[in-house]
């Protein structure tokens, strides 16, 4: 007996250190298709499983030592070969087999990475993209009792679909859609993305172009080697974790050709199956549509966004307009007023959050304006990019919630009055921001989005002063792959319409319209910090115009004209950076404005490297507006019928003769205005 005593010591205690000094993560799949989680352990402890499968929909607990160290992640598109050879397409441990055996996972995956129990008793877990990213996926701490809740961690966002082109992996049946994104260090294998040999230290290694983009997306994630201060996150007392594949049910890859558990087979029957029951309902939906649209016709005298068209494109919350004056204390405290509506604050009724309500003027309408709004926004999230919250829709009563902005937009911080307050550094930063804004709505949206509205008056600013672009009620979605855009109207606020908006003989509609109207805040942003320069070039004819002025003392090397007298050496590096920038995004002919990506690259480039453009307002065409209007079938629907002012839309009666010297004219008249 006293012999067997030792034995049950250990026999208890291991069933302590299993079940009471242990921990549990649940890993759990929301995604669209069967999710295969690899798990590798850093601990010399070994757990019950290195791989499993999981269908949609299901779970399973994983149980660890208290003291642990590992990580996570997912494998999909996986088969077994009929050599029995388990592998996938994306997240593959190269184990041959679903338990990964202390194998990890072959980038680019997305990993959740765990340090439970290490320093000052507390755990340390980040999700991370620093190996690239395949599927979203999200960390939720569950501490028993009511202790203070931990931080969240996760990235959410679908990154296959907005990866850059030359990061993105394809799937070897689906070639349109990419299947995982790549980190630029696998990608290219230079030392300052991979942050070795001489960028082997925090100081010279810092993040990329690449890594920065990860960072916007998924803001709580870890996005490269050091970057700890903002990802890595702490929990103490022993809490439990979920792990979620595909949080919000965001499928980022194609469903596998074949799925197994261990086995495949060939399943010609179901798939015949498949495709007669698809076909069947894809033409029981098509009759449902037909019907449709024929009692909408006879009961309409024209079509109009109903609820049906609003939930179908647009997944907020829905407030009811009841629901909107209370929030508003019926509408109380007015923020601002602009061409489609007026602004007031108000507070959501859940959680008391400061909101700004945007109720939009009645009109006669369908509504376009309004939906397009909400559609854009809600397929955006971005830090430099004000977050929808929620609309109202019923009938002509229409409302768009968004995040509150406490110091409104940026044209207050550029006016006469204000231009002392904003230094050349804080302006720098505003231009990145908002042109890091632009190039995701341009390349990193599921569609890609061309505002046609850019201006001061659209860009807010939160209590950090940092920029976000709002108001997309002359967006337009595109795919990704258009580099021309068909409008049937003229877009735009006068002073920051391209040229191209007037005739097709400057060249073509595109993305680049938003180039030019960023150019042009930019500009602004430079002018108000020489206000006595610009109202003195706003005396005089437009040979004075201001970047006409400031582009010849470029040429002069007389910079001291534009910038004033009073700016340090740093100081005019930045000066001269915005500058260029700026002359380059204004240029007549599109094709010679830079890319919004390329755009970021020249503002954090070093100024050595960036070449003064060519003068933006010479060899213009000559062309009518009439003419342009004829020429693409347009109509003044945009448009009010108004002399040219700053805030007001162009018709074709405001003028009968567009040429260099009128548009820069025009230009010059609203920038001064618009600074004064």
């Amino acid at each position: 007996m006293v012999e067997r005593l030792p034995l049950m010591f250990l026999l208890v205690s291991s069933l302590f250190v299993s079940g009471v000094m242990s921990r549990n993560f649940t890993i759990e799949n929301k995604c669209d298709y069967t999710v295969w989680p690899g798990v590798l352990t850093s601990s010399t402890v070994q757990i019950s499983t290195t791989g499993f499968a999981l269908k949609k929909g299901e779970s399973r607990v994983v149980n660890v030592p208290s003291s642990w160290a590992g990580r996570f992640w997912g494998r999909s598109l996986c088969s077994t070969s009929s050599a029995g050879n388990f592998s996938c397409a994306t997240g593959d441990c190269g184990s041959g087999k679903i338990e990964c055996f202390g194998a990890g996972a072959i980038p680019p995956t997305t990993l959740a990475e765990f340090t439970l129990n290490g320093s000052n008793s507390q755990d340390f877990y980040d999700i991370s993209v620093v190996d690239g990213y395949n599927l979203p996926l999200v960390v939720v701490p569950q501490r028993p009792g009511s202790g203070r809740a931990c931080r969240i961690a996760g990235c959410v966002v679908n990154l296959n679909k907005t990866c850059p082109s030359e990061l993105r992996v394809m799937g070897s049946h689906d070639k349109v859609q990419p299947i995982a994104c790549m980190n630029a260090c696998e990608k290219f294998g230079l030392p300052e993305f991979c942050c070795s040999g001489e960028y082997g230290t925090p100081d010279k290694c810092q993040p990329s172009l690449y890594s920065k983009n990860f960072k916007n997306e998924c803001p709580l994630a870890y996005s490269y080697a050091y970057d700890d201060t903002t990802s890595t996150f702490k929990c103490s007392n022993s809490p439990n974790y979920i792990i979620t594949f595909c949080p919000n049910n965001i499928s980022s890859a194609s469903q596998p050709f074949k799925e197994t558990n261990g086995g495949t087979k060939q399943k010609s029957s179901w798939k015949l199956k498949l495709i007669l029951g698809v076909s069947s309902g894809a033409l029981a939906i098509m009759i449902i549509i037909l019907v449709v649209i024929i009692l909408r016709t006879k009961n309409e005298k024209e079509s109009d966004w109903n609820d049906q068209n609003v939930e179908a494109v647009v997944m907020l919350k829905r407030y009811s307009y009841t629901r909107i004056k209370k929030m508003t204390n019926s509408f109380a405290h007015v923020l601002g007023k602009g061409g489609f509506g007026t602004v007031y604050k108000g507070k959501l009724p859940d959680s008391g959050r400061d909101v700004a309500v945007k109720i939009l003027k009645e009109t006669e309408g369908n509504g376009e304006e309004f939906i397009n709004e909400v559609a854009s926004m809600s397929r955006t999230s971005h830090v430099n990019i004000v977050s929808l919250l929620g609309f109202c829709y019923e009938r002509n009563n229409r409302a768009i919630i968004y995040e509150f902005m406490p110091n409104g937009s940026l044209d207050k911080f550029i006016s006469k009055n204000m231009s002392t307050k904003m230094d050349w550094e804080r302006l720098y930063d505003i231009a990145v921001g908002i042109s890091r804004g632009l190039e995701y709505l341009h390349n990193r949206c599921v569609t890609r989005i061309v505002h046609f509205d850019i201006k001061p008056q659209n860009i807010l600013m939160d209590e950090n002063l940092c920029p976000k672009i709002s108001d997309f009620g002359l967006a337009k979605l595109c795919k990704n792959n258009e580099s021309i855009i068909s409008m049937l109207h003229m877009r735009g606020t006068y002073g920051y319409i391209p040229p191209e908006m007037f005739s097709k003989n400057y060249g073509a509609v595109s993305h680049k319209s938003d180039v030019y109207s960023y150019g042009m805040v930019v500009l602004e942003m430079i002018g108000a910090k020489n206000i006595e320069r610009v109202e003195y070039s706003g005396s005089n004819n437009s040979s004075k115009y201001f970047p006409d002025w400031v582009y010849k003392d470029f040429e002069r090397g007389d910079i001291s004209r534009t910038f004033g007298d009073s700016v340090t050496e740093e100081e005019e590096q930045i000066a001269k950076k915005l500058v260029l920038v700026a002359l380059w995004c204004i240029q007549m002919n599109p094709s010679d404005r830079p890319p919004m990506i390329k755009v970021i690259e020249m503002l954090e480039g070093n100024l050595e490297a960036l070449q003064v453009p060519p003068n933006p307002f010479l060899l213009s065409p000559e062309v009518t507006v009439r003419e342009a209007l004829e020429d693409s079938n347009e109509t003044s629907a945009f448009f009010s019928s108004s002399h040219f002012k700053r805030g007001t839309r162009l018709s074709s009666e405001d003028a009968s003769h567009i040429s260099k010297e009128v548009f820069v004219q025009t230009v010059e008249e609203s920038q001064h205005r618009s600074i004064s």
